[in-house]
């Protein structure tokens, strides 16, 4: 030990360990080389008979299904609405003319419609016939009713002729179902005005109309206050006023009727209802005020 070794020792210290070299990690052995797989052995010779070696099965690939064929889908069938049915052909216009004129000889020229409202009338003053397409094919003595309808003189004649006319129209395929309707309540207070009405209804259409014009529904309204009566087209109506029966001097309602009249008769030509020259001279001859709205003569407290 040297000096300086055993001063060190006096005071209690000691020099750090010395630090040993590291060693090298030891190589790693070589890893064996893979083992290739041994090789398959090669098909025999075939035999000394001669016969060759059987080949190998050809892989048969699965055939498609045939596709099943849709087939095409039904067009629903119209429907067929009552009333739509086509009208029979019949006689021309020269035939039917002919057969009505045994009985109606003024008939000057005759008109097929397609009015199902008002299926007979006449026009040009009496001269021109106006039908619905479907009496081209009715029989004889329909079309010898038509004739007599609007040129027999007693009542009796034209009411048989009438029912007839209407028998035919009511075998009419679509006839009887009006295309609107509406449900009106008839108060019992109403009924005598409303019989009072009719009977002038049936008064004017025999004594000036021929009795051409078509019975139409009439009733009374509660609501009017600017109008006194009313014609409607669409159903087919006449109202009036049921204060212009009740509050109203008489005839106040008649006149009103015979106003509507007009109306109707104009609709029945197949016109548009309204207050021209031809209103005026129909108004002339059923002493009807002219114009829509006309003064009216209440009763002491019936304005």
């Amino acid at each position: 030990m040297s000096l300086l070794d055993e001063v060190l020792d006096l005071f209690g210290w000691a020099p750090p360990p010395r630090a040993q070299p590291k060693s090298s990690p030891a190589p790693k052995p070589p890893s064996a080389a893979p083992v290739p797989p041994a090789p398959r052995p090669a098909p025999a010779p075939a035999a000394a008979s001669g016969r060759p070696s059987a080949a190998p099965a050809p892989s048969v690939e699965p055939k498609p299904k045939p596709r099943q064929k849709r087939e095409p889908a039904r067009k629903p069938e119209p429907r067929i609405t009552p009333g739509a049915a086509a009208v029979p052909q019949g006689r021309s216009v020269a035939e039917t003319l002919a057969v009505v004129a045994r009985v109606a000889p003024q008939f000057a020229s005759l008109v097929f419609t397609r009015n199902r409202r008002v299926m007979a009338s006449v026009a040009d003053r009496g001269r021109a016939l106006r039908l619905n397409v479907a009496f081209s094919a009715a029989p004889d003595d329909v079309l010898v009713a038509v004739g007599r309808l609007f040129t027999a003189r007693d009542t009796r004649t034209r009411n048989r002729a009438r029912d007839a006319v209407r028998r035919f129209i009511a075998a009419i395929p679509g006839e009887g179902a009006p295309a609107r309707t509406r449900t009106r309540s008839v108060a019992p207070a109403d009924a005598a005005h409303i019989a009072r009405l009719q009977a002038e209804f049936d008064r004017v259409n025999d004594a000036y109309f021929g009795g051409e014009l078509p019975r139409v529904p009439l009733y009374l309204s509660g609501q009017m206050r600017r109008r006194n009566g009313h014609f409607s087209s669409s159903p087919l109506e006449i109202v009036i006023s049921r204060r212009l029966c009740t509050h109203a001097a008489p005839a106040e309602s008649e006149a009103t009727m015979r106003h509507e009249m007009i109306h109707l008769w104009q609709h029945a030509q197949g016109g548009k209802p309204d207050h021209g020259g031809e209103f005026r001279a129909w108004a002339r001859k059923l002493d009807v005020h002219p114009r829509a709205t006309r003064p009216v003569k209440w009763l002491k407290g019936g304005e």
